[in-house]
């Protein structure tokens, strides 16, 4: 399914959303996913532990941050498209970050199991028919689908992505 089959824009997720152009959901998690970073692993890198402003994520934080966020976006998705009604609450990806200690961990080691994790929503998301990704839950005070959630998943790492290029990036030149 494509995007513009999303029947409600859920506020907060279109900021992620809004990243993706109106392609199928499948192709978006295929070019949305790890080979834009794996592609870009080099410049990641360099860029190693150095931050843009004090109290921002490091890019090893930042990855961690995505896979993380991918496995809690795909629950969601698992448990809508199961029809399963309970309301299901938000979470602090501040604390997430502070205790998965991804400072710590390889380049290489985050950057594969980006790509497991993504190899697995992606399977998920097939598994899925037209009536399962139309099924709308609630999701930290708005409806969405399973769809727009997918969506969501691509375009989350769009939006991380932009914000390496345009404020890590320049961090390689001092």
């Amino acid at each position: 399914m494509f995007k513009q089959q999303i029947n409600l824009l859920p506020e907060y997720f279109d900021r992620y959303i809004s990243c993706v152009p109106d392609i199928d959901l499948t192709d978006a998690l295929s070019i949305y996913g790890y080979e834009m970073i794996n592609a870009e692993k080099r410049t990641l890198s360099q860029i190693g532990h150095n931050v843009y402003a004090p109290g921002k994520w490091t890019i090893r934080d930042i990855l961690q941050h995505l896979i993380d966020t991918e496995r809690i976006f795909a629950y969601r998705a698992l448990r809508i498209a199961r029809y399963d009604q309970t309301p299901l609450a938000g979470f602090d990806e501040n604390e997430y970050v502070k205790n998965a200690h991804a400072s710590g961990r390889k380049l290489n080691d985050l950057i594969e199991e980006f790509d497991i994790v993504r190899q697995s929503t992606t399977l998920l998301y097939k598994s899925f028919n037209e009536e399962d990704l139309i099924r709308e839950g609630y999701i930290f005070k708005s409806n969405i689908s399973v769809l727009a959630l997918g969506f969501t998943i691509a375009g989350h790492v769009m939006h991380h992505m932009n914000v390496i290029k345009e404020r890590y990036y320049p961090l390689i030149n001092l």
